[in-house]
This record gives structure tokens, sequence and C-alpha cells, in this order.
């Protein structure tokens, strides 16, 4: 029987579609095992995963989580910090199921919660850790310090919504700080969507994705190296911050619109707080920041975009006359400077600063800390948190019946009590958010007494505290003398060369002063402290710090540069040359630093009559750092003064092409071809010279002379 022609197409059809869906269950199987099989290999070849050592995510992963399953040394199961997260977080560990009667606390923020410059121990959460034990006996405690470093409101909360299944009985969290900076560094991944991010995260679990982007990498390294940008002055060793992130001040711009939405995440994340507590049975407690107000000027200040020129210009003229009436000690003269600011331009933070210190030295204690706070408030990179986000915690707290630890109120009330004034500096932050350790104490000594009073913990009141004194002192004691003194020093170390690395000298050198009192004589706290002198113009004392390092650590490096540059600036242009030779020979070739020292060097052979030298010299800085103008005019001076005149006037018109405006440029070339019998050549150079300072005479009578001989 022949097969009617539509049952026939039918089965052809049917045919077909079960090919090809063979094809490709077949082709996903292939590339599956394909992709086992690389992976298997890579494995045996010691290829890691990127996730194994770090966070590529930096915690908007879920799939990478906090804590990872261990067992302990009796064969617990317990969860620890995971090795690609101590970057960010102190390492902590506690059972996976808890034990009978206890209470488990989990701490989240940021660093201070995190407990820099230092670390656990001496955190508020540390001290929780030895205070809870003694105020309520009745319970064991469990204190899990879940601080992670650069952490705000957005990541907080997914670490708290990871914590919520390890049975919590209270969440305490103190998150305000790094709000504006975790949106400007990490704007990426709040971009990104939540399927973009997942799909992503899980390929970064793998071996294979893992040797395609250091193939990658290198192959970028190979193919497109960086150009040095020119010889920059980097402090060596510095901490990759900002704090810990390469996004800086100037990544700031001033911009209301964003600060409110940042504003309302903020809000949002607190709403997302209360809820998770909720559904995780446990008690949340928030805590308000505190930040250092008076001894810590503001990150960045940025001038109104609307103002015009002549505007710009008078409010410089204005505060550069301040910033020299506060050096000659003329207090009230630099009060009505910068007063005279404001009329141009209100919101311009470091003017409220400088009037807060103005007003403090004048013993106008409650103005001064009112423009501290618009200094705080006004801060256009803000690193502390402004007052709107703490009435934001204030406001959630109260909707949602949240106990709330007022640290602020506590602190002010404090510093009242034993400085006679509520204004926060110096007196109990390292930084400019902070803690000292003992405010960390206190702070923990406050959480302690709210904690009671809400009847969050039991345990019996002495003397209408949680904690009698003697108890106090003996805890304080023990937790102080467990303190590694070179692993404190360290820290402040680090601490100084942040401060330093954001330009804040001022704040830099008690941070280096108080290194080396724990680390003497330590290198690089001595450079710390000496490049701060240095740049708040003590030129002398940059000096004796720098021979000290001299005479203590004679190959340190590092210091070779940064010294031999201050001699120059001081024309001690035979001392200079001996450091700067130093670090031309020390530093790694060609590397931005040793094109520095050799800039330096030749120029200081040009400036002491060594001419043939600074040529030699010059020429190898010219090739390692092309269009450069200033090296082209220094190696033109040097050619000049050797007798190789028609190199140096090339060298001088192509410095022209990359500085047509640069006065010294234009009064050199024009006095070399006047010099050479070339004064019609000359005429346009000295023209410029003119134009660029019409007030010279001496510019004007280089014209005259090569308009007359040109006749």
């Amino acid at each position: 029987m022949t097969p009617s022609p539509t049952s026939s197409s039918a089965s052809a059809s049917s045919r077909v579609r079960l090919s090809l869906a063979k094809k490709a269950f077949f082709g996903l199987t292939v590339t599956a095992g394909f992709f086992l099989i690389i992976e298997g290999l890579l494995a045996l070849l010691g290829v890691a995963a990127l996730t194994d050592t770090s966070d590529p995510f930096v915690g908007f992963s879920n799939q990478i989580p906090l804590l990872e399953r261990s067992q302990d040394d009796a064969g617990n199961v317990v969860v620890r910090t995971a090795a690609n997260k101590l970057v960010w977080f102190n390492d902590q560990q506690f059972p996976v199921t808890k034990p009978a009667n206890t209470r488990r606390v989990f701490c989240l923020g940021g660093s201070t919660t995190f407990g820099r410059p230092y670390a656990d121990s001496t955190s508020f959460c540390g001290w929780l850790r030895e205070f809870l034990v003694v105020a309520d006996d009745s319970t064991t405690w469990e204190v899990i310090n879940a601080g992670g470093v650069s952490y705000a409101s957005y990541r907080v909360a997914a670490v708290m919504e990871e914590l919520s299944q390890y049975d919590p009985d209270i969440f305490i969290i103190y998150s305000a700080q790094n709000e504006f900076l975790e949106r400007r560094t990490y704007a990426g991944m709040f971009e990104q969507s939540d399927v973009n991010r997942a799909v992503t995260s899980a390929l970064s679990r793998t071996r294979t994705w893992s040797l395609l982007k250091q193939t990658l990498a290198r192959k970028l390294d190979d193919t497109d190296p960086q150009t040095p940008t020119g010889p920059v002055e980097t402090l060596p060793g510095e901490v990759d911050e900002m704090l810990n992130h390469t996004v800086g001040p100037a990544d700031y711009q001033r911009d209301k619109d964003w600060h409110d939405k940042v504003l309302h995440h903020y809000e949002v994340n607190l709403q997302r707080m209360v809820t998770i507590a909720h559904q995780s049975g446990a008690k949340l407690v928030f805590v308000t920041p505190a930040s250092n107000e008076k001894d810590c000027s503001p990150f960045k200040s940025q001038l109104r975009s609307d103002l015009q020129d002549d505007d710009v210009e008078r409010f410089n003229t204005l505060y550069d006359q301040a910033l020299a009436a506060i050096k000659r000690d003329e207090t009230k003269v630099a009060l009505t400077r910068l007063a005279e600011t404001k009329s141009i331009d209100d919101q311009y933070a470091s003017v409220d600063y400088l009037i807060g210190k103005c007003l403090w030295k004048e013993g106008e204690t409650n103005q001064a800390a009112e423009a501290f706070k618009r200094a705080l408030n006004h801060d256009v990179c803000p690193l502390r948190a402004p007052d709107a986000f703490v009435a934001k915690i204030h406001a959630v707290a109260t909707a949602n019946e949240v106990p709330l630890v007022d640290f602020e109120r506590h602190l002010r009330q404090l510093c009242q009590q034993e400085h006679g004034h509520s204004v926060l500096g110096d007196e109990y932050f390292l930084d400019h958010v902070h803690p000292t350790i003992d405010t960390h104490r206190r702070l923990a000594l406050w959480i302690i007494d709210d904690l009671q009073s809400d009847d969050l913990i039991g345990g019996p009141l002495i003397g209408g505290k949680p904690i009698s004194e003697p108890t106090i002192e003996d805890v304080t004691r023990r937790v102080r003398g467990r303190i590694d003194a070179t692993t404190q020093g360290v820290a402040l170390r680090n601490l100084a060369k942040v401060l330093h690395w954001a330009g804040k000298f001022d704040e830099a050198e008690p941070r280096a002063r108080d290194a080396l009192g724990i680390l003497r004589d330590d290198p690089e706290s001595l450079l710390v402290l000496a490049d701060c002198l240095r740049h708040t113009g003590r030129d002398q004392q940059a000096i004796q710090q720098y021979e000290r390092l001299m005479q203590t650590a004679p190959t340190y490096v590092r210091a070779y540069l940064p010294y031999g540059e201050l001699l120059f600036d001081r024309e001690n242009y035979a001392e200079s040359q001996n450091y700067l030779s130093m670090a031309v020979m020390g530093l790694p070739i060609g590397s931005p630093q040793q094109i520095r020292a050799q800039y330096f060097l030749g120029v200081s052979y040009l400036m002491s009559g060594e001419y043939a030298q600074a040529s030699e010299i010059l020429d190898q800085v010219n090739k390692d750092y092309p269009g450069d103008a200033s090296t082209l005019f220094f190696l033109a001076q040097s050619k000049a003064a050797i007798g190789d005149a028609d190199t140096a006037i090339l060298l001088y018109q192509e410095a022209l092409k990359l500085a047509p405006d640069d006065l010294g440029i234009n009064r050199n070339l024009g006095l070399l071809l006047l010099k050479q019998k070339r004064p019609a050549e000359a005429i346009e150079y000295f023209e410029s010279a003119v134009r660029l300072a019409p007030d010279s005479d001496a510019e004007k009578l280089n014209l005259e002379i090569a308009r007359q001989l040109s006749q």
C-alpha cells in the first residue's frame, strides 16, 4: 500500500523534529562533558577559581557568601569567615547549631564595626564580647563581628540576610558612614541586573573563567602597556584606600539630587533590615554614628558650577588672603575674609571648617560647633554621615519601634563632662570616623546600658548600672593586656598613610607620631611624618626627620627621591644630587619614580652649572618620558649651555607646541635666537612674552632690542 502524501509529510516532519531535539541534547551533553574535562585538567594543573582567594563581586552577589562551613578541632560543624572575604572582614567562627542557653549577637556595619584601624578584639564588638559575660551571666553569649570594611547599608543588609539563617537573637547595626562611598565606588554593580550578576558570579566560581581572566589580563598588559602619566609624586607603600578603593575625592561632585537619592536608598535599606530581623525572630538595635567634627577637614570642597569667572577669581583671592592671615595668626582678619567668601558661595565646606577653627581659637565654642557641622554637611566627598542620615536612623527606629543607641548623644555628653564642650574631635577619634580603643569600649558599655533598659538582656543592676566600676576596670586591663604593641603600631602607620594619601597632612602627622611612639625609628612612619611636615611648610623639621631616617635606615630607597626633592627645593643642589643619584640607581628602571628622580637630578646639575651632566641625564628623561614641556625646556637650556644652539632651538620649539603660553620658553627661545644673530625670528617669541606679561619692562625691552637689530 502506497502511503498518502499527507501521511508521508507528517512522518518526515516528525523525524526532522526528533533529529533536531537529539542534536540539541547531544550538543549540550558534549559541551558539558568538554567543560567538565577542562575543569578537571585545570584542577590537576593547580588553577584555582577566582572565588577561592577573592570576591570579584565585593559582596554584591549572594552566590559568594560571607561564611562557609567547616569542622573545628573537635569535629563540630562550624561556619567561618570565607577566605575570600578576609580582605574586608574579621576571621570569625561559631557553631552551625546554636548550643542550649546561648544568645547569639551579630554586629554589622562598616569599618568602625570591623574595628579599623585595629581589629575585632578592640572594636565595640570585641568589648561587648567581654562585657556581656559579666553584665548577664545567666546565659552564654556569642558575639560575632560581621563588620565589613567600606560596607554600607546595601551590602550590610545582604550580609544580615545571610546571617539570619543562623538563629540570631540580636542584630546590632552601626551603618551610615559609607553610603556615598559604596554608591560611587560600585556604581557599576548597582547598574547590573540581578540575572546578569547571578550568571557572572556563577561563572566566576569556575577554573575556566579564572584562566580566561588571567590570560586576558596578561594579553592586555603585553599589548597595551600603561604609559607613565608623568613623574608623579607617590608615597611608597601607600594603602590602596578610599578607603581601600581606587575611587578618590576627585570622583565626587556637588550634586544635591544624587545626595537625595543616596539618602532614599539608605532609608530603604534600613527598612529592609527591620524586615529581615522581624522575619528571623531576632531583636534589632540601631546605633547612631558619630564623627570627628573639630579635627577633620572636609575631604573635598567645590564651588557652585554656575559662578562667573570673576566671582571664582574673587573667591580664590579672598580664600588665599584668609589662609595667609591664618598663617600670620591674624584670626580676626581671616574671619572677615572668610565671611566675604560666603556672599559668593555659602556652601564651600573648607570655608566653614576654617571659620570653625578660627572661632575655636577665639573661644567662641558654640559658633565654632555650628561651623564645623556645616563643613561636615557640605563636604562634597561625604565620608562622615551628614545630619540627614543621622535623622533618618532616628526616624526609621521610631517608626518601627526599634531600640536606638544614640552614640552621638552619649559621646557629646561625655565630651561636655570631660572637656567642657560637646564638639567631637581627636579626643575620641583616630581619624574622620574611627573611634579610639577607649571610645569603642565606652560604646560597648552604652550599648549594654541601653540593651538592659530595653529588657533585651538580663542581669542585676549594681549602683544603677549593669556592670560595676571595679569589674569594668578588670575587663579593661585584661583586654588591653592582650593588645600586641607591634600590631597596634603598624595599624597606626597604615592609618597615617591613608590620611597622607588623601592629602590630609595635618591629620596624618599625629598618627605617624603615634606609630613612631610604638615602632621606634620605623622607616615608613618617618617617611610619612617627614613628608607631612614638608607639605605643611615646615621644611627644616622635615629635613630633621629625613636625617633621622637616613641615620637609622640608610638603605631605605623609598626616602631618597622625596628627600632629594626637598633639598632641591631648598636649592641645596650638591646634597640633593647625592640622594637623587641613589634614587635613580635604587628605584625600578623605567618606573615613574625613577624617571622623576632622573628629571630632578638633571635639573639639579643644570642649576649648579654642570651642563654636560645635565644634558646627558635630561636626554634620557626625554627618551623615557617624551612629550613633556618642562623636560624639553630644561634640556634646551643644557644644550644651549654646552654650545649646541641648533638642538636647543629645536627643543624650545617642540616645547612651545606643548605649552604655547609658557612665558619662560618664549623668552628663552627669543634670547637664544638673538644670541645667534637671528633677531627677526626672535621677535615672534618676544611678542608672545609681552602678551603673557604685559606689565614686564624686561619683556618689552627684549622685544624692542630684537626689532631694532632686525632693521
